[in-house]
């Protein structure tokens, strides 16, 4: 399937490029993957597209709380249309929705909601404990200072590509 992430109105950024990757080394059953903060569903839409061309049984969960105004959720599910099997949504806040997850769960996370530094540190502390020892815990907007200082304080040993941060969990 060709990629139409671009058409999507948002800023995907680098997670693009991170989806690829991870799924490229994601097994080719039984990984189950998270988007925490999925706006109108440009990230989304590429992570989708790259599960249904690697052929690989990948679970996709998008979370984030969608707020009523602009119809953001509507304009979500619309964008999603062409890969509609291939993702859940959960309309919950993120902290929220990380208690639907059992610890050492997950085996790929990605954290692109609230950019605060609040946000992001509640964030991190909610989803770490639920992706696997050796797994991904990744976001973007490493430029915000609320996530940076959230990221450098909480996850030592974390890498960034450009925009994008990312930690393996020992």
């Amino acid at each position: 399937m060709e990629h139409f992430y671009r058409n999507i109105d948002g800023w995907p950024g680098e997670l693009p490029t991170l989806y690829a990757d991870a799924v490229r080394n994601a097994p080719a059953r039984g990984s189950h993957f998270v988007e925490v903060g999925c706006w109108k569903g440009s990230s989304a839409a590429a992570m989708c597209v790259e599960i249904i061309n690697s052929g690989k049984s990948i679970k996709f969960d998008c979370v984030d709380h969608w707020p009523e105004y602009n119809n953001n959720y509507q304009q979500f599910v619309s964008n999603l249309e062409p890969v509609r099997d291939y993702y859940r949504a959960i309309r919950l806040p993120s902290v929220e929705a990380a208690l639907l997850y059992e610890d050492n769960s997950l085996d790929f996370v990605c954290i692109d909601a609230g950019h605060s530094y609040a946000d992001v540190r509640d964030d991190i502390r909610a989803w770490l404990p639920k992706v696997k020892a050796g797994s991904l815990l990744s976001g973007d907007d490493y430029m915000w200072p609320g996530v940076n200082r959230a990221v450098n304080e909480l996850l030592p040993g974390f890498e960034n590509w450009r925009n994008t941060w990312f930690w393996h969990k020992p």
